[in-house]
């Protein structure tokens, strides 16, 4: 991600006290760890890691695995590193990841694209350091505006959040993933969208 675009969480969703939003973030949480569960891999990365919530997931379900998380923001890679222990931090860009071809059984990517300027760049940076799988989730698009607009955030925007430069529907994620991976299955867990793609 070009450090010219605004990266991080404005609202940090995975330490929020709303009863609805955790619930909401709960069903997120179970929806990536069933995707990934019971995938034959030894070893994930992370794209766009921020504060390490997503590898926090994947950790309670696949603790046998070696797991590295990447970030642009030096910061976000402290307070992930602070966070939690027993990972691997680093700071990287999407758009030129410093791992060699095939480095990974898994690569992941949740609510990355939409930050981006050029997400074609970086999906091909997923599909070349990933052996087999990638997992990617954005928001669900017009849904989460919508939404963000129903609890009366950033109106004057018709609810988009402050650094999302794409929005997709479902069935556009899927298209563009489609590009570049070989297979895909596509879960929701509103408001988001859920890909595993899969590099044969």
């Amino acid at each position: 991600m070009s450090k010219d675009v605004k990266a991080g969480h404005y609202f940090n969703k995975h330490e929020s006290t709303n009863p609805f939003i955790r619930m909401v973030v709960n069903k997120y949480r179970k929806t990536l760890q069933r995707l990934i569960v019971g995938l034959p891999i030894s070893s994930a990365l992370e794209v766009g890691s921020g504060e390490g919530y997503i590898l926090y997931y994947i950790r309670e379900v696949r603790p046998d695995i070696l797991l590295i998380g990447s970030d642009i923001s030096e910061e976000m890679v402290r307070l992930a590193q602070n966070r939690h222990c027993g990972i691997i931090w680093c700071v990287a860009e999407a758009e030129n990841l410093p791992f060699l071809d095939d480095s990974f059984d898994l690569v992941i990517a949740c609510e990355v694209l939409e930050h981006v300027l050029d997400p074609n760049i970086v999906l091909k940076q997923l599909r070349r350091v990933s052996k087999k799988f990638c997992i990617i989730s954005v928001p669900e698009e017009p849904l989460w505006r919508i939404l963000n607009m129903l609890r009366g955030k950033y109106l004057r925007d018709f609810g988009n959040t402050p650094g999302h430069i794409h929005h997709w529907s479902a069935d556009g994620i899927s298209r563009l993933v489609k590009d570049y991976f070989d297979s895909i299955e596509v879960v929701k867990s509103v408001p988001w969208v859920f890909l595993r793609a899969i590099k044969n």
